[in-house]
Protein backbone atom coordinates (compact mmCIF):
# COMPACT_ATOMS: atom_id res chain seq x y z
CA UNK A 1 0.00 0.00 0.00
CA UNK A 2 1.22 3.37 -1.10
CA UNK A 3 1.21 6.14 1.19
CA UNK A 4 2.39 9.58 1.04
CA UNK A 5 2.92 12.35 4.19
CA UNK A 6 2.90 16.10 3.98
CA UNK A 7 2.87 18.12 7.11
CA UNK A 8 3.49 20.89 9.51
CA UNK A 9 3.52 21.35 12.72
CA UNK A 10 -0.70 21.56 12.74
CA UNK A 11 -1.25 20.22 9.23
CA UNK A 12 -0.75 16.67 7.53
CA UNK A 13 -1.69 15.68 4.31
CA UNK A 14 -2.15 12.01 3.92
CA UNK A 15 -2.54 10.37 0.72
CA UNK A 16 -3.32 6.36 0.49
CA UNK A 17 -3.29 3.97 -2.10
CA UNK A 18 -6.89 2.77 -2.85
CA UNK A 19 -8.86 5.69 -1.18
CA UNK A 20 -12.05 6.63 -2.97
CA UNK A 21 -12.58 10.17 -1.01
CA UNK A 22 -11.27 13.11 1.16
CA UNK A 23 -11.47 11.80 4.61
CA UNK A 24 -10.52 15.20 6.90
CA UNK A 25 -10.08 14.84 10.94
CA UNK A 26 -8.88 17.05 13.59
CA UNK A 27 -6.38 15.57 16.39
CA UNK A 28 -6.60 16.74 19.60
CA UNK A 29 -4.43 15.54 22.82
CA UNK A 30 -3.83 16.80 26.13
CA UNK A 31 -6.32 19.64 26.80
CA UNK A 32 -5.57 18.77 30.54
CA UNK A 33 -8.72 20.87 31.86
CA UNK A 34 -9.80 20.51 35.44
CA UNK A 35 -13.63 21.10 36.34
CA UNK A 36 -14.26 19.66 39.89
CA UNK A 37 -17.91 19.53 42.08
CA UNK A 38 -19.31 18.60 44.91
CA UNK A 39 -19.68 15.01 44.12
CA UNK A 40 -16.14 14.38 43.95
CA UNK A 41 -15.41 16.42 47.12
CA UNK A 42 -13.36 14.06 48.61
CA UNK A 43 -10.80 14.78 45.91
CA UNK A 44 -11.14 18.39 45.75
CA UNK A 45 -8.23 19.30 48.70
CA UNK A 46 -5.79 17.23 46.61
CA UNK A 47 -7.21 18.69 43.18
CA UNK A 48 -7.04 22.19 44.30
CA UNK A 49 -3.79 23.15 43.23
CA UNK A 50 -4.88 21.69 39.07
CA UNK A 51 -8.10 23.59 39.23
CA UNK A 52 -6.36 26.46 39.93
CA UNK A 53 -3.19 25.90 37.37
CA UNK A 54 -5.08 24.67 34.72
CA UNK A 55 -8.09 27.28 34.88
CA UNK A 56 -10.13 28.26 31.37
CA UNK A 57 -8.31 25.15 29.86
CA UNK A 58 -11.89 24.08 29.30
CA UNK A 59 -12.24 26.84 26.59
CA UNK A 60 -9.79 26.35 24.58
CA UNK A 61 -10.77 23.11 23.89
CA UNK A 62 -14.63 23.80 23.83
CA UNK A 63 -13.24 26.16 20.77
CA UNK A 64 -11.94 23.37 19.33
CA UNK A 65 -14.98 21.42 19.01
CA UNK A 66 -16.57 24.95 17.90
CA UNK A 67 -13.74 24.56 15.05
CA UNK A 68 -14.91 21.06 14.62
CA UNK A 69 -18.14 21.99 13.67
CA UNK A 70 -17.59 25.42 11.86
CA UNK A 71 -15.31 23.50 9.66
CA UNK A 72 -17.59 20.02 9.00
CA UNK A 73 -14.63 17.47 9.87
CA UNK A 74 -15.67 14.00 9.27
CA UNK A 75 -14.25 12.76 12.72
CA UNK A 76 -12.72 14.33 15.42
CA UNK A 77 -9.86 12.56 17.38
CA UNK A 78 -9.22 13.02 21.09
CA UNK A 79 -6.04 10.66 22.26
CA UNK A 80 -5.61 11.40 25.89
CA UNK A 81 -5.50 13.52 29.12
CA UNK A 82 -8.38 15.68 27.62
CA UNK A 83 -9.05 15.97 31.51
CA UNK A 84 -6.74 16.40 34.33
CA UNK A 85 -8.65 14.06 36.51
CA UNK A 86 -12.02 12.11 36.16
CA UNK A 87 -13.91 14.32 37.90
CA UNK A 88 -17.84 13.77 37.10
CA UNK A 89 -17.70 17.47 35.78
CA UNK A 90 -15.06 17.80 33.63
CA UNK A 91 -16.46 14.52 31.87
CA UNK A 92 -19.52 15.96 31.52
CA UNK A 93 -18.02 18.75 29.93
CA UNK A 94 -16.38 16.95 27.48
CA UNK A 95 -19.84 14.95 27.12
CA UNK A 96 -21.36 18.20 26.56
CA UNK A 97 -18.86 19.67 23.77
CA UNK A 98 -19.03 16.64 21.43
CA UNK A 99 -22.22 16.29 21.80
CA UNK A 100 -22.58 19.37 19.27
CA UNK A 101 -20.67 17.15 16.95
CA UNK A 102 -22.44 15.57 14.18
CA UNK A 103 -19.81 13.50 12.99
CA UNK A 104 -17.85 10.77 15.20
CA UNK A 105 -15.53 11.53 17.98
CA UNK A 106 -13.06 8.92 18.80
CA UNK A 107 -11.78 9.00 22.54
CA UNK A 108 -9.11 7.42 24.56
CA UNK A 109 -7.78 7.58 27.60
CA UNK A 110 -4.56 8.82 28.83
CA UNK A 111 -2.52 8.56 32.34
CA UNK A 112 -4.55 11.90 33.75
CA UNK A 113 -8.22 10.81 32.03
CA UNK A 114 -8.49 7.63 35.12
CA UNK A 115 -6.41 9.24 38.04
CA UNK A 116 -6.92 11.92 40.69
CA UNK A 117 -3.93 13.62 42.28
CA UNK A 118 -2.60 11.15 45.14
CA UNK A 119 -4.33 7.90 44.46
CA UNK A 120 -2.18 4.39 44.10
CA UNK A 121 -2.54 1.68 41.57
CA UNK A 122 -2.28 1.65 37.77
CA UNK A 123 -4.07 -1.29 35.77
CA UNK A 124 -6.67 -1.68 38.66
CA UNK A 125 -6.86 1.84 38.93
CA UNK A 126 -7.83 2.84 35.96
CA UNK A 127 -10.09 -0.35 35.08
CA UNK A 128 -12.03 1.47 38.32
CA UNK A 129 -12.29 4.76 36.93
CA UNK A 130 -13.00 3.58 32.70
CA UNK A 131 -17.21 3.27 33.72
CA UNK A 132 -16.93 7.24 34.91
CA UNK A 133 -15.38 7.76 31.34
CA UNK A 134 -18.44 5.79 29.59
CA UNK A 135 -19.57 8.71 27.68
CA UNK A 136 -16.52 9.39 26.15
CA UNK A 137 -15.24 5.96 25.32
CA UNK A 138 -18.86 4.79 24.68
CA UNK A 139 -17.74 1.97 26.92
CA UNK A 140 -15.17 0.40 24.44
CA UNK A 141 -12.21 1.85 27.14
CA UNK A 142 -9.25 -0.81 26.27
CA UNK A 143 -9.69 -0.57 22.30
CA UNK A 144 -12.03 -0.16 19.96
CA UNK A 145 -12.57 0.01 16.22
CA UNK A 146 -14.26 2.60 13.57
CA UNK A 147 -14.20 2.67 10.08
CA UNK A 148 -14.53 6.10 8.16
CA UNK A 149 -14.54 7.09 4.12
CA UNK A 150 -12.27 3.60 4.02
CA UNK A 151 -10.03 4.30 7.13
CA UNK A 152 -10.06 2.13 9.43
CA UNK A 153 -9.16 3.78 12.78
CA UNK A 154 -8.11 1.99 15.74
CA UNK A 155 -8.51 2.81 19.53
CA UNK A 156 -6.31 1.62 22.06
CA UNK A 157 -5.10 2.43 25.34
CA UNK A 158 -1.84 2.34 26.26
CA UNK A 159 -2.08 4.81 29.02
CA UNK A 160 -0.14 2.50 31.76
CA UNK A 161 2.82 2.70 29.58
CA UNK A 162 1.88 -1.36 28.57
CA UNK A 163 -0.56 -3.20 26.00
CA UNK A 164 -2.11 -6.53 27.59
CA UNK A 165 -2.78 -9.80 25.45
CA UNK A 166 -6.52 -8.37 24.44
CA UNK A 167 -5.60 -5.37 23.06
CA UNK A 168 -2.27 -7.20 20.94
CA UNK A 169 -4.67 -9.91 19.95
CA UNK A 170 -6.98 -6.51 18.53
CA UNK A 171 -4.94 -4.87 17.06
CA UNK A 172 -3.10 -8.09 15.20
CA UNK A 173 -6.49 -9.01 13.83
CA UNK A 174 -7.75 -5.60 12.76
CA UNK A 175 -4.23 -4.89 10.65
CA UNK A 176 -4.67 -8.38 8.85
CA UNK A 177 -7.83 -7.12 7.35
CA UNK A 178 -5.84 -5.24 5.07
CA UNK A 179 -7.25 -1.95 5.24
CA UNK A 180 -5.56 1.44 5.86
CA UNK A 181 -5.37 1.94 8.92
CA UNK A 182 -4.58 4.79 11.44
CA UNK A 183 -4.19 4.07 15.25
CA UNK A 184 -4.89 6.59 17.91
CA UNK A 185 -3.68 6.03 21.25
CA UNK A 186 -2.35 8.03 24.03
CA UNK A 187 1.40 7.62 24.68
CA UNK A 188 3.97 7.58 21.67
CA UNK A 189 5.99 4.66 20.14
CA UNK A 190 9.75 5.28 21.10
CA UNK A 191 11.11 6.19 18.06
CA UNK A 192 15.07 7.15 17.44
CA UNK A 193 14.43 10.59 16.63
CA UNK A 194 11.67 11.16 19.46
CA UNK A 195 14.15 9.41 22.40
CA UNK A 196 16.51 12.75 22.76
CA UNK A 197 14.03 15.41 23.40
CA UNK A 198 11.56 13.02 25.60
CA UNK A 199 14.74 12.63 27.30
CA UNK A 200 15.35 16.86 27.74
CA UNK A 201 12.04 17.63 28.82
CA UNK A 202 11.02 14.80 31.10
CA UNK A 203 14.27 12.96 32.17
CA UNK A 204 13.12 9.66 31.09
CA UNK A 205 12.01 7.90 28.19
CA UNK A 206 8.28 7.70 28.85
CA UNK A 207 7.23 5.99 25.29
CA UNK A 208 5.51 2.67 24.38
CA UNK A 209 8.53 -0.24 23.87
CA UNK A 210 11.79 2.33 24.90
CA UNK A 211 14.32 -0.18 24.89
CA UNK A 212 16.50 1.41 27.41
CA UNK A 213 14.69 2.45 30.11
CA UNK A 214 15.69 1.61 33.47
CA UNK A 215 13.80 -0.45 35.48
CA UNK A 216 14.30 2.11 38.37
CA UNK A 217 12.94 5.17 36.25
CA UNK A 218 9.86 2.57 35.31
CA UNK A 219 9.03 1.92 38.81
CA UNK A 220 8.98 6.70 39.48
CA UNK A 221 6.62 6.21 36.20
CA UNK A 222 4.85 3.50 38.03
CA UNK A 223 4.98 1.06 35.47
CA UNK A 224 6.95 -2.04 35.53
CA UNK A 225 9.40 -3.93 32.63
CA UNK A 226 7.39 -4.07 29.05
CA UNK A 227 5.23 -6.79 29.05
CA UNK A 228 5.66 -9.57 25.75
CA UNK A 229 2.75 -8.01 24.56
CA UNK A 230 3.45 -4.62 24.53
CA UNK A 231 6.73 -5.35 22.33
CA UNK A 232 5.14 -7.91 20.23
CA UNK A 233 2.58 -4.88 19.66
CA UNK A 234 5.87 -2.50 18.75
CA UNK A 235 6.94 -5.18 16.75
CA UNK A 236 3.38 -5.71 14.80
CA UNK A 237 3.02 -1.90 14.04
CA UNK A 238 6.46 -1.64 12.40
CA UNK A 239 6.17 -4.10 10.05
CA UNK A 240 2.10 -3.42 9.12
CA UNK A 241 2.31 -2.68 5.51
CA UNK A 242 -1.18 -1.30 5.95
CA UNK A 243 -0.22 1.16 8.87
CA UNK A 244 -0.99 4.83 7.63
CA UNK A 245 -0.50 6.57 11.09
CA UNK A 246 -0.33 7.00 14.28
CA UNK A 247 -1.71 10.22 16.26
CA UNK A 248 -0.78 10.30 20.00
CA UNK A 249 0.25 12.74 22.47
CA UNK A 250 1.46 12.98 25.97
CA UNK A 251 5.08 14.40 26.34
CA UNK A 252 3.66 17.91 25.55
CA UNK A 253 5.33 18.68 22.40
CA UNK A 254 5.02 18.57 18.79
CA UNK A 255 7.08 15.88 16.72
CA UNK A 256 6.96 13.98 13.82
CA UNK A 257 8.82 10.48 13.09
CA UNK A 258 8.58 7.18 10.73
CA UNK A 259 7.44 4.31 12.09
CA UNK A 260 7.99 2.19 9.20
CA UNK A 261 8.29 2.45 5.84
CA UNK A 262 4.31 3.72 5.35
CA UNK A 263 3.39 5.20 8.61
CA UNK A 264 4.64 8.37 10.49
CA UNK A 265 3.87 8.82 13.88
CA UNK A 266 2.44 12.43 14.49
CA UNK A 267 2.94 13.34 18.23
CA UNK A 268 0.72 16.53 18.92
CA UNK A 269 1.28 19.95 20.90
CA UNK A 270 -0.55 19.83 23.98
CA UNK A 271 -4.05 21.35 23.50
CA UNK A 272 -3.84 23.66 26.84
CA UNK A 273 -0.96 25.36 24.17
CA UNK A 274 -3.44 25.52 21.26
CA UNK A 275 -2.04 22.68 19.72
CA UNK A 276 -4.16 20.67 17.57
CA UNK A 277 -3.71 18.95 13.79
CA UNK A 278 -6.30 19.49 10.91
CA UNK A 279 -5.41 16.70 8.78
CA UNK A 280 -6.85 15.26 5.21
CA UNK A 281 -6.65 11.46 4.37
CA UNK A 282 -6.67 12.02 0.71
CA UNK A 283 -7.05 9.11 -2.35
CA UNK A 284 -3.36 8.60 -4.12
Amino acid sequence: MRVTHDWTESTATIRVEGLSETVRMLHVTDSHFALLDERDAEHAEASASYCERFTSNELIFSERMQEARTLGVDLVALTGDIIHFPARASVEYVADAIAQIDAPVLFTCGNHDWHFPGLQGREELRETWWPVLDPLHKGKAACAAHEVGGVQFLLVDDSTYQINSEQLAFVKGRLALGKPTVLLTHIPLSLPTLRAPVLERWKAPIMIGDPDWDLESREKWQTGEDLSSTLEYVQALSRAENLVAVFCGHVHFHHVDAVNSGAVQYVGAPGFEGGKRMVEFRPL
